[in-house]
C-alpha cells in the first residue's frame, strides 16, 4: 500500500498542474493601462502626479476642452467623461479609437510596412483629402508617430507640413494600448469645439488646458492670444459661479497671475519637451490654478 501510496502523490501533482494550465488559458489576458496614444505638444505627463494630487472630490462629470494626448483624463476613472478640442483631426482620432479600432489599427499596420520618406510626404498631403474618417485617424496617428517631435503644424492652406523625424523604428501601431484606449473611451462624449460652447453645470469637474500664455499657440491655424486668454478666464469665474470646479495649467506670467487673482495659484516644476536638443527639455515653472483647496 505504501508504494501505491507514493506512486499517486505525483499522479495528483501532475492533475493540478494540468488544471492550473487549462485556468491559466481560461483566465482573460490582464488587461493594460490605458495611455495616450498620441505625442502632443504641452502634453501633462511631467506633472501628472502633481496634477492627481488635485482632484476635487465628488465631482458629477468630467470635462476637458483643450483634449491634446488627454493625459489626465486617461490617468483618471470618471464615470462619465465630456471630451473636445478644435483640432478636427484630433477629435476624429479620438471617434475612431473609440468606435473602429479595428479597422483603424488595420490600417496603422499598413502605414507601418509601408513607411518611408516618399511615403511620409505622401501621407501628409493625403491627410486633407482622404474622406474616411477612420483612415483619416490613422493617417494622422502614422504622421504623429514619425514626424519631427510629434509636433502637429500646419501651412497658411492648412495643410500640414512638419517634416519626418530621424527614427529608426517608429512605434507606429501600439495595438494593446489602442484597445486598451478604446475600452476607456466607451463613457465619453467626443466634440470639435472650443471651450466656448460648454456650458458648466454645478458638481461639474473640468481641466483647462489652453496654449499657454507667451508661448507656441496656433497648432490649429487660429491662434490663442491674450483676447482669447481673458475669455477663459470668464468661463472660468462662470464655472466658480455656477458651483463646478475648475483646474488650470498656463505659464507663470503676471498676466496670468492677473486674471486669476483671488483664486488658488500653485507654482509647479514641468519638463518642457520642445525639441529633440536635451538641453531644451529644461525644468520651467508653471501655474496650476483651481477655485478650490
Amino acid at each position: 500500500m505504501g508504494r501505491q501510496s507514493k506512486q499517486h502523490e505525483p499522479i495528483e501533482e501532475t492533475f493540478d498542474d494540468v488544471l492550473h494550465a487549462i485556468a491559466d488559458e481560461n483566465m482573460p489576458e490582464k488587461s493594460i493601462a490605458a495611455r495616450p496614444f498620441v505625442k502632443w505638444v504641452g502634453g501633462k505627463r511631467s506633472i501628472l502626479n502633481e496634477l492627481l494630487s488635485r482632484i476635487p472630490q465628488g465631482y458629477t462629470s468630467y470635462h476637458e476642452p483643450f483634449l491634446g494626448g488627454g493625459a489626465l483624463f486617461f490617468a483618471l476613472n470618471s464615470e462619465k467623461a465630456y471630451l473636445s478640442d478644435i483640432n478636427f483631426y484630433l477629435v476624429q482620432t479620438y471617434r475612431a479609437v473609440k468606435g473602429d479600432v479595428d479597422r483603424l489599427i488595420t490600417n496603422l499596420k499598413l502605414h507601418k510596412k509601408n513607411h518611408s520618406l516618399e511615403y511620409f510626404q505622401k501621407s501628409r498631403i493625403r491627410l486633407s483629402r482622404e474622406q474616411d474618417p477612420t483612415k483619416v485617424a490613422a493617417l494622422f496617428i502614422y504622421l504623429n508617430k514619425t514626424c519631427y517631435n510629434g509636433l502637429y503644424r500646419v501651412n497658411k492652406s492648412g495643410m500640414f507640413n512638419v517634416p519626418m523625424g530621424k527614427y529608426a523604428d517608429p512605434a507606429i501601431v501600439d495595438e494593446d494600448n489602442l484597445r486598451a484606449c478604446s475600452e476607456f473611451l466607451k463613457n465619453t462624449d467626443i466634440y470639435q469645439h472650443t471651450f466656448q460652447h460648454c456650458q458648466p453645470e454645478k458638481g461639474q469637474f473640468y481641466y483647462l488646458d489652453p496654449p499657454y500664455h507667451e508661448t507656441f499657440s496656433g497648432y490649429d491655424g487660429s491662434g490663442f492670444g491674450d483676447k482669447e486668454h481673458e475669455e477663459l478666464a470668464q468661463f472660468c469665474r462662470n464655472i466658480d459661479a455656477k458651483g463646478g470646479y475648475f483646474m488650470l495649467s498656463n505659464s507663470d506670467t503676471p498676466f496670468v497671475r492677473e486674471l486669476y487673482k483671488g483664486y488658488n495659484i500653485e507654482v509647479v516644476s514641468a519638463s518642457r519637451f520642445v525639441s529633440c536638443k536635451v538641453n531644451d527639455r529644461n525644468k520651467q515653472n508653471e501655474l496650476i490654478i483651481r477655485n478650490y483647496k
